[in-house]
């Protein structure tokens, strides 16, 4: 028993560390260019690493049995779209308020804004959002906690929430929101690629939307 949990943490640690990787290769990336931009190399180089590191997650997800793009049922659609409206609202509210809430986003903004357009699409609206709901709402909720799926999801959205810097009223409100919200959609689909399906459409809303804020 105790060598599972300690290979199940193992693997947990792992994913968190790729995903950390994966940001401070990309913020290297645009130290180590003298003219703020990825030259061609420097494009094809981070991305065959983040398609590689995606691919590790997606066999550690097939190998806890996280995913199974077979059983979804395309009806329970509405729920997904739903949250992401949810979501996206949060989003606005942030914009116009111009809070702390957004700080997290603005940083983001900062650091991706030499970055090609589709580069931004393709691992913040895309691979970011599979790795962390495989890390946060897969691992940690459901392969680590087992039995104790919802005490996991509580403690993951916790997680989830300080790992975007969730530490004022503002930020605590909205990325908590945000965080339920992919945890009941999780929970009630009982299908991990829902709430992924939330988290890819929110990031991906949210840079389409830093392009022109």
């Amino acid at each position: 028993m105790f060598k599972q949990v300690m290979k199940k943490i193992g693997v947990i640690f792992l994913a968190l560390t790729l995903l950390i990787l994966d940001l401070t290769l990309l913020g290297a990336f645009l130290l180590l260019t003298q003219d703020g931009k990825f030259s061609l190399v420097e494009q094809i180089g981070y991305g065959v690493w983040a398609l590689g590191s995606l691919a590790i997650f997606i066999v550690i997800a097939y190998r806890f049995k996280l995913l199974s793009l077979k059983e979804i049922n395309w009806r329970r659609l509405v729920i997904l779209v739903i949250f992401f409206l949810g979501d996206l609202l949060g989003y606005f509210v942030g914009q116009l308020t111009h809070n702390a809430a957004m700080e997290n986003q603005d940083a983001l903004n900062k650091m991706f804004i030499h970055v090609p357009t589709y580069l931004q699409f393709a691992v913040v609206g895309f691979i970011i959002p599979i790795m962390e709901e495989i890390i946060f709402r897969g691992l940690l909720a459901k392969v680590l906690f087992g039995k104790y799926f919802k005490t996991g999801l509580v403690i993951s959205s916790l997680l989830f929430m300080a790992g975007h810097s969730a530490s004022t009223p503002q930020t605590i409100v909205i990325y908590g929101i945000m965080s339920a919200g992919l945890a009941i959609t999780y929970y009630k689909t009982k299908r991990i690629e829902y709430s992924m399906g939330v988290h890819i459409l929110n990031n991906s809303i949210s840079v389409l939307l830093s392009l022109f804020v």
